[in-house]
């Protein structure tokens, strides 16, 4: 056979000859040992004795004795080894055995007084301290543990002890386990150096499985003790007992599995269903249940047995149930003996069966506590948020006390600005005159300019009053019922030098009865009951250089009306308006309730008031209609009431457009594309061109007609948009900033170029200068979106 060929001991084998070996007896290649060699015997006489035959020699039984030792056979050999080997053993560990409970004593008063040294005297700190100590040592006797493992189980493949020799003879013979390699002095050694060594090793196990098992066992009642102390402090810093209990909870389940046997851990690993998103709770009890599961199987399938063996007794340590496990399993498979198979088998049951009710008693404790944990998270939470609820409250009281504060102060300022103000329209009010009609309330004049203005006394109300009275009857005849407005007269007025353009804040008003249509309803005793009316025609004014237009206009808006308050102090009817900030007064003849009696008709102009002289107001004849700019007719307008006891009659109030203020633009335009002056046939109108709108953006106009010619300019002189003009419209537009042309189809009457139209009218709030408020459209358009379509 081969020199590094396994030899199987106790079956036959062949040589290289093909010589067969029963190999009953220890196989060497060594040649014979040198003997003396035996001298052959002198021949005998007689019968039986000296020959070669069934006589010859003594009778059997009757020679002396053998010259030769009778040789053991290798079984002999290696079972006396294999005992001798583990009685060793036992006998050199079965000190430290015996002394194993006074070193875990020993460990545990170690651990005691360490902590008590660094407590300082504070018993929760104390009780903190020994389990932190506690849980180091186990941790650093699991790490001692696994590192002698692999040689306790160096030789089997597990724990050597309850082998028997027939376990050891099949290791032996186990392929590739102890190969024979250079010789069998080698193999031998190399035998029972391992053996040697996984015996001692299983024994180191098994003293240091029971310590760790006494001191996993102090845990639970440690928990209990410093948790408690932390509790019971006056103040409990919530976030460290939830991170400290959590982390030792987390190290004890490690310990707990620590302490069961190898196969167990698998088990109970396998047979637990747990989820990525499971609670520590969750998972400690999902680990309880199906402990308590394998526990119910186990229990089932305990045999019964009718002999025991004397040398395996419970309790048993970690590495003994694991040892007597693996005796069962070969038992199981025939790899080794069946003496007290069942005996075995029950025991390692009975034990598992033990180690599991340890391990699911730990996880229920740890389950409680980490429950506690959850109740704690929970408590934390709930203060956290009561802090920020207060936090918030506190905020919230500063804010309402800040913005307290600063509305007080806010209004300390309204009412200090409003005292100002009252006192700076005082002393306006002592500048303001404006100018009221002399005659009775029953024959007050039709027209009266109000402001820093007047006409002259020489003209002709009562032509102009008859000549809107006339209007109106036109426009309500249905024969001649028109949308368009009726012009009714004119005023030539030559303003001072002195006087800038926006301070020419004329007014106009007119009796409201003059308003009225024939047949139509009682305007006055309307105003005083309503807070707008519908006027079915309105006055409007078209100013220009030096002239106003008045024109009779259909209504269908309604009018606001406000009433005017005696003031008793200055002894004039006032009204106060907003934006712009104006006061209108009227000064009676005499003041109600004066010796002078009612007062039914206001006093002529006071001393100081400017009369421009030269100004005529002349009445025109309303047989043809009149065309003035149609977006000059959103004028403010007002419904004035005075007290009944004054005894004079409402009137309509007609302001000055905003059109004729000074502003700058602002908004937005819109990218156009080569339809743009198309666009302005549409309703809708054609949009300001963003590059016109980029020019015209934050420049300051003292009218609108400066706006309009700068407008129609810079159209004229873009590259592009240009083109979409005639070289007659482009000289009107570059020139002198004129409107270009229209269609044919889209002039209306004599209005025969393109407008720009207000969005949101003026007298609505709409911006003047608001370029995303404007609109290009032509006449006929322009009419249609303020009259409608002439039917």
């Amino acid at each position: 056979m081969a020199q590094d060929e396994t030899i199987k001991f106790g079956k036959s084998f062949r040589d290289a000859g093909g010589t067969l070996h029963t190999n009953e007896g220890v196989w060497t290649r060594a040649p014979a040992p040198d003997r003396a060699s035996l001298s052959p015997l002198p021949p005998l006489t007689g019968s039986g004795y000296g020959g070669w035959g069934l006589d010859a020699g003594r009778p059997r039984g009757t020679g002396g004795p053998s010259p030769f030792a009778r040789e053991k056979g290798w079984r002999t050999v290696f079972g006396e080894e294999l005992e001798s080997v583990n009685n060793g053993h036992a006998d050199e560990y079965a000190p430290a055995l015996q002394q194993l409970p006074a070193q875990i004593g020993a460990e545990r008063a170690a651990i005691d007084q360490q902590a008590i040294a660094g407590a300082g005297g504070n018993p929760g700190r104390h009780a903190e301290l020994r389990q932190q100590l506690n849980t180091t040592s186990l941790q650093q006797k699991r790490a001692e543990y696994l590192q002698v493992a692999p040689v306790a189980t160096g030789f089997y493949g597990a724990l050597p002890f309850y082998k028997r020799y027939d376990s050891f003879a099949s290791r032996l013979n186990d392929d590739g386990a102890f190969p024979i390699g250079t010789s069998a002095e080698e193999w031998g050694r190399r035998v029972w150096e391992t053996y040697g060594a996984s015996v001692d090793a299983a024994y180191r196990l098994h003293i240091a499985a029971q310590k760790f098992q006494a001191l996993a066992a102090d845990l639970p009642e440690m928990a209990r003790q410093v948790d408690e102390a932390e509790l019971a402090q006056p103040v409990v810093d919530l976030p460290r007992a939830i991170e400290r209990r959590a982390g030792q909870i987390h190290q004890e389940q490690q310990i707990c599995f620590d302490c069961l046997p190898n196969f167990l851990q698998h088990q109970v690993a396998q047979s637990t269903p747990t989820q990525e998103n499971d609670t520590l709770t969750q998972r400690l009890s999902a680990y309880a249940n199906a402990t308590n599961a394998l526990i119910a199987a186990k229990q089932a399938e305990v045999p019964a047995f009718s002999e025991s063996n004397p040398n395996i007794v419970g309790p048993l340590s970690k590495p003994q149930v694991e040892a007597l496990q693996h005796l069962a399993d070969e038992q199981a498979t025939r790899r080794a003996g069946m003496l007290w198979a069942d005996y075995h088998r029950a025991l390692a049951l009975t034990e598992s069966i033990r180690y599991l009710q340890q391990f699911s008693a730990a996880m229920a404790n740890l389950s409680q506590r980490a429950l506690v944990v959850e109740q704690l998270l929970a408590r934390l939470e709930a203060e956290r948020a009561a802090a920020e609820e207060a936090a918030r409250q506190q905020a919230e009281a500063e804010r309402i006390a800040a913005e307290e504060a600063a509305r007080q102060q806010a209004e300390a300022e309204r009412i200090a600005a409003e005292e100002a103000a009252r006192r700076q329209a005082d002393a306006a009010r002592q500048s303001i005159s404006y100018i009221n009609d002399t005659l009775t309330a029953a024959s007050a004049t039709a027209f009266i300019p109000i402001g820093a203005a007047t006409f002259a006394g020489e003209l002709a109300p009562a032509a102009v009053r008859a000549a809107i009275i006339a209007a109106i009857g036109r426009l309500a005849t249905p024969a001649v019922a028109s949308t368009n407005p009726l012009l009714v007269a004119v005023l030539s007025a030559v303003w001072p030098s002195t006087l800038g353009y926006a301070e020419r804040r004329y007014l106009i008003s007119t009796p409201l009865s003059s308003l009225a249509p024939p047949g139509g309803p009682d305007l006055d005793t309307l105003a005083l009951s309503s807070a707008s009316i519908d006027l079915p025609y309105l006055l409007a004014g078209s100013e220009e250089e030096s002239g106003i237009g008045l024109y009779v206009v259909p209504g269908g808006k309604p009018v606001a009306v406000r009433a005017a308050t005696f003031d008793t102090e200055r002894q004039v009817y006032s009204l106060a308006l907003e934006n712009p900030q104006r006061i209108l007064t009227w000064t009676p003849a005499s003041p109600p309730g004066g010796d002078e009696g009612s007062s039914t008709s206001l006093p002529p102009a006071p001393p100081g008031t400017i009369v421009y002289t030269g100004s005529s107001l002349r009445p025109v004849s309303n047989e043809t209609e009149g065309y003035p700019a149609l977006d000059l007719l959103d004028q403010e307008r007002l419904i004035i009431t005075f007290p009944i006891d004054s005894g004079l009659p409402p009137i309509l109030v007609v302001f000055k457009s905003p059109r004729f203020e000074a502003g700058t633009s602002i908004g937005q335009g819109v990218q156009v594309t080569e339809t743009w002056r198309a666009q302005a046939a549409n309703r809708e109108g054609a949009p300001i061109p963003a590059q016109i709108a980029d020019l015209l953006r934050g420049v300051e106009f003292r009218n609108f007609d400066a706006f309009r010619r700068r407008f129609w300019k810079s159209v004229a002189n873009d590259p592009e948009l240009s083109k979409q003009f005639s070289e007659r419209d482009l000289v009107r537009m570059r020139k002198n900033g004129n409107a270009p042309l229209v269609n044919d189809e889209d002039i209306y009457m004599s209005q025969m170029t393109f407008a720009i139209h207000h969005v949101l009218p003026i007298s609505e709030g709409g911006g003047v200068y608001d370029l995303s408020n404007l609109r290009i459209v032509t006449p006929k358009v322009h009419n249609t979106i303020h009259y409608g379509e002439k039917p």
